[in-house]
């Protein structure tokens, strides 16, 4: 089946297979973008935390620049999902509003507060009520492509901010790092596209596997967290199949003692676990300590291997991966990878209450 480019397009009308393959490109356009975008009043300024707020596929972009740099930033990074803010904010702190669409209510509420506050401001969207508030009051900002879902424009929500990073000098320059990710990219929509045939496709034969299955998606909780989550969220929305993910260490203190009494799930769940050649040694083992243990119970294990030098394109290169299976899940479930049909209903009702 996932052979079949024609039963692979009718079931992707929406035309999500493009938006994979044009993914690559988006690193390097969004960072231009940054590049490019008038900081003044932000540049040069010491602040004590700063604090991305967003939801969904505009706030992964967040989660992972963290990861990538947590061991580069010398201020904490926090990540809010959600309509208030933490005590801590003050107008010493940094508020990036994350918003594609430009209209998430739980963005704008928590932006409204960081005014009220006398929070400096930053903004990555591609207009709505977003939009027009930054523009309105003067505050820096950044205007991303429109047309997206925004899981599919990762790389928009992502490099922008990461080059806003190097330009308030909190890391350093990230040029190579973005150019042998784009590399491996490039190499990798060659690989998983559906004209490879399943035998030489990594990603077609890790959605044969993770098909009809609870996939429980393992990492460190060091640089690969957010990818974890990533490749979670883009199981749900584009297979429309739930899976979950955790971290190691923390797991092995409390969730790994609840695999005893499986039952009939034992057949169902399937380990995924994202490896990386520069992961704590004790953390690998753990984790090989685990898969011994899922499998003496009758759960199938499978792991995912980064490949590349820099972080950045280890990191993508999973990412990459995670996608295009999602994207063959979804064909394999007879699923329009393009619509999130009870996210809109739920908008809705919302917007009724």
């Amino acid at each position: 089946m996932l052979n079949d480019v024609n039963v692979i397009k009718k079931t992707d009308p929406g035309g999500m297979l493009d938006l994979l393959i044009e993914f690559p490109g988006q690193l390097e356009e969004g960072r231009k973008l940054a590049i490019d975008a008038d900081i003044r009043g932000l540049d040069g300024r010491n602040f004590d935390n700063i604090v991305v707020c967003g939801m969904g596929g505009s706030a992964i972009g967040g989660e992972l620049v963290k990861a990538y740099a947590i061991d580069r930033l010398a201020i904490p990074v926090h990540i809010n999902r959600d309509y208030l803010l933490p005590a801590f904010v003050s107008e010493n702190s940094l508020i990036i509003a994350s918003s594609y669409s430009g209209n998430t209510e739980e963005t704008l509420s928590a932006v409204a507060l960081a005014e009220e506050i006398g929070a400096p401001i930053f903004a990555i969207t591609t207009g709505g009520k977003i939009g027009e508030f930054v523009r309105e009051n003067g505050y820096p900002h950044i205007i991303l492509p429109p047309g997206l879902p925004p899981r599919a424009a990762l790389g928009y929500s992502f490099a922008p901010l990461l080059t806003f990073f190097e330009r308030l000098n909190l890391i350093d320059d990230q040029s190579e790092a973005i150019t042998e990710t784009v590399k491996l990219l490039e190499n990798g929509v060659r690989e998983y596209s559906p004209e490879n045939p399943w035998d030489k496709n990594t990603a077609k034969h890790l959605a044969t596997m993770l098909h009809g299955t609870l996939p429980l998606i393992y990492s460190d909780d060091w640089h690969f967290n957010a990818v974890a989550v990533r490749f979670r969220g883009q199981i749900c929305e584009n297979a429309k199949q739930i899976a979950y993910s955790a971290v190691l260490p923390e797991n092995n203190h409390n969730e790994l003692v609840g695999w005893k009494n499986l039952g009939s799930l034992a057949s169902l769940i399937k380990g995924v676990y994202i490896k990386d050649k520069e992961m704590n040694p004790r953390v690998e083992f753990r984790m090989n300590f685990m898969m011994k243990i899922q499998e003496e119970l009758g759960t199938e294990t499978i792991f995912m291997e980064s490949r590349g030098e820099s972080l950045l394109t280890r990191m993508f290169g999973i990412i990459q991966l995670g996608d295009w299976a999602s994207y063959y899940m979804a064909i394999l479930n007879d699923e329009d990878p393009m619509p999130v049909g009870v996210i809109d209903r739920l908008k809705a009702a919302l917007g009724e209450f």
